[in-house]
């Protein structure tokens, strides 16, 4: 299928580009299906390393796409595992509201797991 192809532009030289791949897993891990081949094909630690992009739009597509993949109660785990939680935090005083609202949704939906909620209080969220 075409999720490794969208998952390789996650690593694009071009901004704009990593934008569009993170909208579009964005728009894809809304399916129960998708957010875990999402993770399977390798797709969870670029959209992290999306957060810290300076494109607040990637910051938005990348954390909407985490938030939708943080419903998943591995994916809960995998995204803390995988230093989720850092930027996830960051993105919290975005001047974006936009940013700040996926951000902080994401972080709830992991908050949903006792271990993560120690972690989320230990980040300063």
């Amino acid at each position: 299928g075409g999720l490794p192809h969208i998952i390789a532009l996650l690593r694009s030289r071009e901004e704009s580009i990593r934008e569009l791949a993170g909208w579009t897993l964005r728009n894809l891990a809304v399916n129960a299906e998708n957010k875990v081949l999402i993770v399977e094909e390798g797709g969870l630690v670029p959209l992290i390393a999306l957060l810290h992009s300076m494109n607040e739009r990637a910051q938005e597509h990348a954390a909407g796409a985490l938030r939708s993949l943080s419903v998943n109660a591995e994916n809960q785990n995998l995204i803390v595992q995988n230093l989720g939680l850092p930027p996830l935090v960051a993105l919290l005083h975005s001047q974006n509201a936009a940013v700040q609202e996926q951000a902080v949704v994401c972080i709830r939906n992991l908050s949903v797991n006792d271990e993560n909620e120690i972690k989320i209080v230990q980040e300063g969220a």
